[in-house]
């Protein structure tokens, strides 16, 4: 099985080259996938006909995003430059570039290229990449990242990681409702993902849903029996719970307190 798998990667890579030869930039779409045995061959025949056909921009571009899949974010970065450099107005090679660069820590590099990806062609991949940069690198710019992991879902009604990361915002500042409906979407979306379940617990438990919140935490601990999931779900919980717990008044407090003291 393990022979014919990398036996079929490798005539996949073969054919894409070909591919790339015959058709030059009109097959600069990336070849290579995430788990593809085959990637590394499609990188090395890529290299080989750059080093026939330098004149052929999308195999940089192809290139580069096979890097990219396979890790090598430097030389996924400089190939996305040479096709920067050939082509400036090409959005792609600033969304692979900004991906990139990101990875190797160049954060505001990255952001200035996903920005520029989303001004000459706008796509739900660019918005979300430069939401996730606002949300993880940066502090304060939750409203930016909004704006952001919005614009991803209103170009792709079925991007799973911007409903998740807009839910995530929607519940830190406690617009439930919101966060609820967005974690709902998600598990729809996304019906193996137990932690999708636990998401749509809590957010039931935060708009004042216990019975329901609790049935649907009971099916992300079955689905996984990790402790530490269960643990920060509970908490999460105990919180919203504590938070709706009457608050005793100062005066009651002062009094109290004075009986402690003269006892």
């Amino acid at each position: 099985m393990g022979q014919a798998t990398r036996g079929a990667g490798k005539i996949i890579a073969l054919v894409s080259a070909l591919l790339v030869v015959a058709c030059g930039d009109s097959f600069s779409d990336a070849y290579c996938e995430a788990g593809n045995s085959g990637n590394q061959q499609t990188v090395e025949h890529l290299t080989h006909v750059l080093e026939r056909k330098r004149n052929q921009t999308g195999i940089y571009l192809a290139r580069a995003r096979c890097f990219y899949v396979l890790g090598a974010y430097a030389q996924a970065a400089q190939d996305a430059s040479e096709v920067i450099r050939r082509l400036p107005n090409k959005a792609d090679a600033y969304l692979i570039r900004a991906k990139a660069t990101k990875m190797l820590g160049r954060i505001q590099q990255a952001l200035d290229d996903y920005s520029t990806s989303i001004r000459l062609h706008p796509s739900a991949e660019a918005h979300y990449g430069r939401g996730l940069t606002y949300v993880r690198e940066y502090r304060g710019k939750d409203r930016e990242a909004l704006h952001d992991f919005s614009a991803a879902i209103a170009l792709d009604s079925k991007h799973v990681g911007a409903y998740k990361s807009r839910a995530e915002i929607y519940s830190r500042h406690e617009q439930f409702q919101q966060a609820l409906e967005d974690s709902e979407i998600v598990l729809k979306l996304d019906p193996a993902t137990p932690n999708a379940y636990c998401n749509v617990g809590f957010a039931h438990y935060a708009v004042g849903h216990d019975a329901e919140g609790r049935k649907f935490l009971n099916t992300c601990y079955q689905k996984d029996p990790d402790p530490q999931t269960r643990g920060y779900y509970e908490t999460e919980v105990n919180k919203v719970l504590y938070a709706r717990r009457p608050r005793r008044s100062v005066g009651w407090r002062c009094i109290r307190r004075a009986r402690e003291n003269s006892a």
